[in-house]
């Protein structure tokens, strides 16, 4: 990955993960703290997720650009909230580069589109119902897959917005 911050973000939590699901397999599923510790767990891949493909993002952007971009990219992109489905990170790559997106789509494409979606959508699915007032159950097995999914996608936004188009 070209941006080590990201990568850093998502190996804290795919190790934070990792340890919340041998605590998890040592509890069991009938423990109290169980539930709220699933729960924890999809909060913690997901906001990583979403970090990450905002700082990916904003990191390219503002990298040698004058302050007025820079605190436009901090308004906009990296203290914006927003769910970090596939449709999000799309229209927020078209927005800055049509060849971004482009690109993006081409490389989701050639990897496996509809699982890396599915899984982008399950987490936030997850977090929006926890969020909101429901109970969700998604096993920590699933979270750990989703997230390493959603990597997945990070990597490949990563490689794009480092690509050197003038080179093609």
């Amino acid at each position: 990955m070209n941006n080590k911050d990201v990568k850093k973000i998502l190996d804290d939590c795919l190790i934070e993960l990792d340890g919340i699901s041998a605590l998890l397999t040592g509890l069991g599923d009938g423990a109290n703290p169980t539930p709220y510790i699933k729960k924890y767990a999809v909060i913690r891949a997901t906001g990583s997720i979403e970090t990450a493909f905002k700082q990916a993002i904003a990191d390219k952007i503002d990298k040698d650009s004058h302050v007025q971009v820079k605190n436009f990219i901090r308004k906009k992109v990296r203290d914006s909230s927003c769910n970090p489905k596939l449709g999000m990170i799309e229209n927020m790559l078209s927005e800055f580069d049509d060849r971004w997106r482009a690109r993006f789509d081409e490389q989701m494409a050639l990897d496996d589109k509809p699982r890396l979606k599915g899984a982008l959508t399950a987490l936030v699915d997850a977090r929006n119902e926890f969020a909101h007032g429901g109970n969700p159950n998604l096993p920590i097995d699933a979270t750990l897959q989703y997230f390493k999914d959603g990597v997945r996608v990070i990597e490949i936004l990563d490689a794009v917005v480092h690509h050197d188009y003038d080179a093609d």
